[in-house]
């Protein structure tokens, strides 16, 4: 069983939607920037129609620990939760966590493709100068 928690929050200049999955494989996170406000309805909508077309990251392990309350202590922590939720309106920081951490992938990944894409830049413009050279003192 597949929990997925959505979060919408105001984002600079945008309205920036924040998708946790957790199930037995583990802990992934998707973002979605809306642009305008969305409606209850335009995010019902979104989940149906769009929910596949998100692009989750890496499966990240968790351990979900479960602990037996009491049911008004439970509903208590619930309300304080909404409230919270309702004051700051931002992701978890475990989803923060990890889309710093996908960030920094991200960054990584980019880096490496550029150094790679560089170096290759560099061997192709001293072997042409090496051709160049060549090719001049051919006739003589």
């Amino acid at each position: 069983m597949a929990i997925i928690k959505a979060t919408i929050f105001f984002e600079k200049k945008f309205w920036v939607g924040t998708f946790e999955r957790m199930d037995k494989e583990g802990y992934s996170l998707a973002r979605h920037i809306f642009g305008g406000e969305p409606t209850d309805p335009e995010i019902y909508e979104f989940v149906l129609n769009h929910y596949h077309e998100l692009k989750f990251g890496e499966m990240k392990e968790f351990e979900l620990q479960i602990k037996r309350m009491n049911p008004k202590r439970l509903q208590r922590e619930v309300r304080k939760e909404m409230e919270k939720l309702k004051e700051t309106s931002k992701p978890s920081t475990l989803a923060q966590d990890y889309m710093r951490e996908e960030i920094e992938k991200k960054k990584k990944a980019k880096q490496q493709s550029s150094s790679a894409e560089k170096q290759a830049r560099k061997e192709e413009q001293f072997s042409l100068k090496q051709q160049k050279k060549r090719e001049k003192h051919r006739g003589h």
